[in-house]
């Protein structure tokens, strides 16, 4: 019988890597921390497009094989800093730590895409998106991965993602601060034995999580993506989770994310030590999640007049766009507006009634899409999308 999960007091106790605390995640840092810490467990895979070091760092003893991967998206480092969160709880004295430790061997690849994270992008330096090149294997990136799985049997696939602000669970007003797939094989979403079991072990992560994160929990679309990674992993017989961390109510540095999904790494692992024939007991519970809801903008100013007639008003809704600036140690945010009318089937994690005040700009009569969110409603002063407020 496995260590039991108490999820309440692992959440009260557990230890960030706090040489990693910015939502951005520098390559050579993380690599210099990963030679300087785990040199031994390192084994040098390849070079990206700009010839950055890729490595695998594999952790534990254990029969069973789990691969996971980080930043295929380089804008999107939750999976990265999580795993380095999941790293320093191994090293603990606790019974789960050693018995994670082991019965797997883990074989992590932080940063797949390490020059698109280093600018901030989702694609690599060539503009491939890494995880829509599964069959073209244009980029390095891509051919590491596979590299990979033809070396060796894998047990599990952990995907690891971010996903948008926009996110709800849903038709409610909450945001999706994770988010689950099991990929489909198929066009016609097929439930084959394979994704059984990644879908017993996400029901298992919604059944724990949810105890300390209600409402905020979603499980994308299974629509089948011919070309993604691991639409085709879960095909070729491993069972494949994908893991999006998403936004938490005033956490856009995903603070707060970062810990609810290291959670759920640790939660995927401790279900994963069952006998892998019972990994897909409980799949059916997987469909009773919610699914996810494009629903949400950052921003949404309500009643805003356009013109003197104040009867007629529209929402104005603003999102924010990252960047990262040279010698910034973070992501900033740039607002924009993004849509203007009829929102009330919509919501903003952030959302200000206007009253019927007034649109004004320097430079447009109107707003307009894309237009940067700084501009008056009468006296109001908005400033990057706030009332003279940051989002910080």
């Amino acid at each position: 019988m496995s260590t039991e999960l108490k999820i309440v007091d692992l959440e009260q106790n557990l230890d960030v890597e706090e040489i990693f605390n910015n939502r951005y995640v520098n390559p050579k840092k993380l690599n210099d921390f990963l030679v300087k810490n785990y040199k031994e467990n390192l084994t040098l895979l390849g070079y990206s497009v700009c010839k950055k070091p890729i490595f695998k760092l594999s952790i534990g003893v254990g029969k069973k094989n789990i691969l996971l991967w980080t930043q295929m998206h380089g804008n999107e480092t939750t999976g990265t800093l999580s795993v380095l969160d999941l790293l320093k709880f191994l090293k603990n004295e606790n019974k789960l730590a050693k018995e994670i430790i082991e019965k797997f061997t883990l074989d992590i690849v932080l940063m797949l895409n390490p020059d698109g994270s280093e600018i901030w992008t989702r694609r690599n330096i060539m503009n491939i998106d890494v995880n829509r090149d599964f069959l073209a294997e244009a980029s390095p990136e891509i051919r590491i991965l596979k590299n990979l799985v033809k070396e060796k049997i894998y047990d599990l696939a952990f995907n690891l993602h971010d996903q948008r602000t926009i996110y709800g669970v849903g038709t409610t007003n909450h945001s999706a601060t994770l988010s689950f797939l099991s990929p489909s094989v198929s066009e016609d979403r097929e439930i084959t034995e394979i994704r059984k079991q990644s879908m017993g072990i996400i029901a298992s992560i919604y059944k724990e999580i949810t105890k300390i994160l209600p409402n905020k929990i979603a499980r994308y679309s299974d629509e089948f993506y011919p070309r993604s990674v691991g639409d085709n992993f879960q095909k070729l017989g491993i069972p494949t989770l994908l893991f999006e961390g998403g936004h938490y109510p005033n956490d856009y540095y995903r603070q707060k994310t970062r810990k609810y999904f290291t959670l759920a790494l640790i939660t995927a692992l401790h279900s994963a030590l069952k006998d892998k024939s019972t990994w897909k007991d409980n799949y059916k519970d997987y469909l009773e999640i919610p699914e996810n809801s494009v629903s949400f903008y950052d921003i949404i100013y309500r009643n805003v007049a356009l013109s003197e007639d104040v009867k007629n008003t529209v929402d104005i809704a603003i999102q924010y766009s990252e960047f990262i600036f040279p010698e910034e140690a973070d992501i900033s945010f740039v607002a924009k507006i993004e849509e203007i009318g009829d929102l009330s089937f919509l919501y903003g994690h952030k959302e200000i009634n206007a009253e019927g005040r007034r649109f004004y700009s320097e430079n447009n009569k109107y707003p307009k899409i894309n237009m940067e969110a700084d501009f008056q409603l009468d006296e109001w002063v908005i400033v990057n999308g706030n009332k003279l407020e940051s989002i910080a």
